[in-house]
């Protein structure tokens, strides 16, 4: 088993950071003050070709795996741009590879190139405020009306709302009722979000979040048959193997905000000097920084696992990709914990910038799919115990 990356991985990190690196801490700043995506970073990127990295090169992308792209986000993450990171889940991921394993011919070749040419950005619509996690509950209905289907309902927390070009929604197209499994019956639509019947409006967040997320209407919305993505009742099943790569890069998205806030507890550690000598000599300061370190350190390897096994269709990469979801986001919360306590009274600081990464981090263990929900799947799929809720 060999862990050093080849050198082509490594030229794709260092050159990722060079792109990342030529936006510094005021950049940031001014990124969050004006409550605006990163754009000239996203058009770097864009122009680098790295949104269609694991894409095929017959669309536009560079026929890269799922490990390589993780490492892109490494490497944006490594460069303080963890927040980028968001952009690669959203179109490459919900859009691009979502598209890969269950488009046509024609969808692929309408789509992809555009969004490895980072020309377009995805959402993703699935949860509903009366279904939760519980996605075999959603309500939201797609009617057949001859060569059309007609969709009303309501989606929650979807993220991008505003900026995106095309919406990946899940709906039903036949009632739980009538169903002989509960997850039979939905089906993928790819919408154009400007289509009539569509409103959004955005929840205020308490927090700091680099997507903005939106409450989504659907009122007699109608859509071409041929915006199905997929078999039609089954687009649950495809979710499932979508999911396993969001929660790849969902990981590395909080992962990015840990490590963020752990380098900025480290340089204050080493930079604040009280009773003339810096505040990282203490163990109460440098133990918990150290022990965060290995627990960053430790989930990153997961992650490049559960990306590799995906790659490599070998394993059970369900719950791999859960694992390391798990431990990255929980370390990452770590790690912000104690660069949060680190700062002191100065962690409430704009100036830091230690906060939004904190806030981040707490987040990611919640969405987009909760601890709870983790070690369930980890104790009913990997120790074959009892389920602990039924339907």
């Amino acid at each position: 088993m060999d862990f050093e990356l080849s050198d082509e991985q490594r030229m794709i990190k260092d050159a990722v950071r060079s792109i990342a690196n030529e936006y510094d801490k005021k950049y940031w700043q001014e990124v969050h003050e004006e409550h605006r995506p990163p754009t000239e970073l996203f058009d770097d990127l864009a122009e680098g070709g790295w949104f269609g990295a694991p894409l095929p090169v017959e669309y536009g992308g560079q026929g890269l795996g799922l490990l390589d792209t993780a490492l892109i986000m490494e490497g944006l993450c490594e460069a303080h741009a963890w927040e980028a990171t968001f952009r690669f889940t959203m179109s490459t991921v919900f859009g691009g590879i979502t598209l890969v394993e269950n488009g046509t011919k024609a969808q692929k070749e309408r789509y992809l190139p555009e969004i490895a040419d980072g020309e377009t950005v995805w959402a993703l619509g699935m949860t509903e405020p009366d279904a939760g996690l519980n996605s075999s509950r959603i309500s939201t209905m797609a009617e057949k009306d001859g060569d059309e289907y007609v969709i009303n309902g309501r989606k929650q927390w979807i993220s991008g709302m505003d900026m995106v070009d095309e919406l990946l929604l899940i709906c039903r197209t036949s009632p739980l009722s009538e169903v002989d499994s509960k997850f039979d019956g939905m089906t993928m639509f790819i919408i154009d979000p400007e289509t009539d019947g569509i409103e959004y409006s955005e929840i205020p967040l308490d927090i700091y979040y680099p997507e903005p997320t939106y409450d989504l209407y659907l009122d007699d919305v109608r859509v071409d048959e041929d915006q199905v993505l997929g078999e039609v009742g089954k687009g649950m099943y495809q979710v499932f193997s979508m999911l396993n790569v969001e929660r790849v890069t969902a990981a590395l998205s909080g992962w990015g905000a840990g490590k963020e806030a752990l380098d900025l507890g480290v340089q204050y550690a080493k930079d604040r000097e009280v009773w003339s000598e810096p505040i990282g000599a203490h163990q109460s300061i440098a133990h918990p920084l150290a022990e965060a370190h290995a627990k960053m350190e430790s989930s990153k390897h997961m992650v490049r696992q559960a990306a590799w096994q995906y790659d490599e269709q070998v394993g059970d990469i369900g719950e791999t990709a859960n694992i390391a979801n798990y431990l990255a986001c929980k370390a990452a919360w770590e790690a912000s914990e104690a660069a949060m306590t680190t700062h002191g009274g100065m962690s409430a600081s704009e100036d830091m910038g230690v906060a939004a990464a904190w806030g981040v981090a707490r987040h990611q263990r919640t969405g987009p799919v909760s601890e709870e929900m983790i070690l369930n799947h980890i104790a009913q799929n990997s120790l074959n115990l009892p389920r602990s809720y039924n339907e």
